[in-house]
């Protein structure tokens, strides 16, 4: 049976139409590559800089977490695919890592799964979270969009760098609450002491909230004038010291620690080696002949490259696939996804379409967990309905009308039938998009940090 491979004009901007004989998908497979123009994924030298290991430091140390039991490294495991094997992150005063976390139950629970971090630096990058709701604007390359609106602070690096401040605002993440304590556990600097960012911080409007829980932060890193510096305060003026050398130590600020933390992750989290990076550079015994057809299945019958496009697989657009309520939501138990972000109804139940680099370490899947394994994420694709006429326990439906009209065309419509054999095929192509960063992991992951 031949093997067609529709590439369509409006979609793609390509109208020639591929045949492939079975068992024979290199020759296929390049002309797929040549059509799309695909390239190697390009990424920065792996440089430990003296901004990487302050980043690295940050990174790492549970000192910016109000109760100081959390880093930003207890959500974004390296083991985990950056992400954490849960379906909804557990932030401040959970204990555990990754699936062994557990949440108290007076504590709040995170609505969403945690995105995993890889690449985030390239260009195709144009906004942040499952809602989107850190965005570059476009008018003004450098220019954010967020909740925080003219309270974003100015002087961000980049994208990745604007975004690194909201776990800190967040009572669900690092913040926590203005009556918690640390535990009574950590080392003896640290131990039972109150929350004063979150007490400090409560009562106050937005735009004092950023301020307040920015100078306590940076307080507790670097110490206050007059007062007598703990050991690791001395150790990070030595490291914002050697990572700022132009700038006086009373001139930083929370932009000098995102900033920082930005340049560690887009460095740490670059996939330079992955398969498939090695393939499209000429190694084409770098994937085996499964891994080819199922390249040729996500480029062709399946139509994953509709919106799984670019160099890290995704257009960053929003799209309703059919996702079931699922957790605790955001509004009465569902989750309106871009929604929450422009308040347009037209943009209910849709998510930022995630990027696939390293997708095959990183589940459960969806913007709630709900996919347990990759196979479920595929099959939803297949089947987009699936949900539609299920119930939950308590009898209602997981999906109600409106989600289900929300559904993206792209999948309602598009008939997309694939063997056994080919969902095979397409895992197989998936795991060639993995690079686990495990040549430098002794330099991402540190022994210690400061505090």
């Amino acid at each position: 049976m031949i093997l067609v491979l529709a590439l369509v004009v409006g979609i793609f901007g390509i109208s020639t139409t591929y045949a492939a004989e079975p068992g024979a998908p290199e020759h296929s497979l390049r002309r797929v590559i040549q059509a799309y123009d695909i390239k190697p994924l390009p990424t920065k030298p792996f440089e430990e800089t003296n901004k990487f290991k302050l980043g690295r430091a940050i990174f790492f140390d549970p000192i910016i977490s109000g109760n100081r039991d959390i880093s930003c490294a207890t959500c974004h495991l390296l083991r985990r695919g950056t992400s954490d094997g849960l379906p909804f992150s557990s932030g401040t005063g959970a204990k555990g890592l990754a699936e062994s976390r557990s949440l108290p139950p007076n504590r709040q629970q995170q609505p969403r799964n945690a995105p995993d971090l890889w690449n985030r630096d390239n260009n195709t990058v144009t906004s942040l979270f499952w809602d989107g709701r850190i965005e570059v604007k476009e008018q003004i390359r450098g220019s954010f969009g967020s909740p925080l609106g003219p309270d974003l602070p100015i002087g961000f690096d980049n994208l990745m760098a604007a975004q690194a401040i909201f776990p800190i605002l967040r009572e669900d993440e690092l913040l926590g609450l203005p009556t918690d304590r640390s535990p009574t556990n950590l080392p003896s600097p640290h131990a039972n002491l109150p929350n004063e960012i979150a007490a400090s911080s409560e009562k106050l409007s937005r735009s004092e909230k950023v301020r307040k829980v920015s100078q306590i932060v940076l307080q507790r890193l670097l110490g206050s004038s007059g007062a007598t510096s703990r050991s690791w305060q001395v150790e990070y003026r030595n490291l914002f010291g050697a990572a700022y050398p132009t700038t006086a130590i009373e001139d930083f600020s929370i932009i000098h620690v995102a900033n920082a933390l930005s340049h560690f992750q887009e460095t740490a989290f670059a996939t330079r080696n992955a398969p498939w990076d090695k393939y499209l550079r000429g190694d084409f015994s770098a994937i085996g002949d499964q891994a080819k057809r199922g390249a040729l299945v996500f480029y062709g019958k399946g139509r994953c490259a509709i919106c799984h496009s670019g160099p890290l697989f995704s257009d960053f657009k929003f799209h309703a696939i059919g996702v079931q309520n699922y957790g605790p939501g955001i509004l009465n138990g569902r989750d309106l996804g871009r929604y929450h972000a422009t308040n347009n109804p037209a943009d209910k139940y849709k998510f930022r379409t995630p990027p696939l680099r390293n997708v095959t370490l990183t589940a459960p899947y969806f913007h709630n967990g709900s996919a347990e394994t990759i196979d479920d994420a595929i099959e939803l694709h297949m089947a987009p309905l699936f949900y539609a006429d299920k119930y939950k326990e308590s009898g209602e439906f997981m999906m109600d009308l409106e989600q289900i009209e929300a559904i993206s065309p792209i999948l309602v419509y598009s008939r997309i039938n694939l063997t056994r054999q080919n969902y095979a095929d397409l895992k197989t192509f998936l795991k060639t998009l993995e690079d686990r960063g495990l040549d430098n992991i002794q330099r991402i992951i540190p022994r210690t940090v400061p505090s």
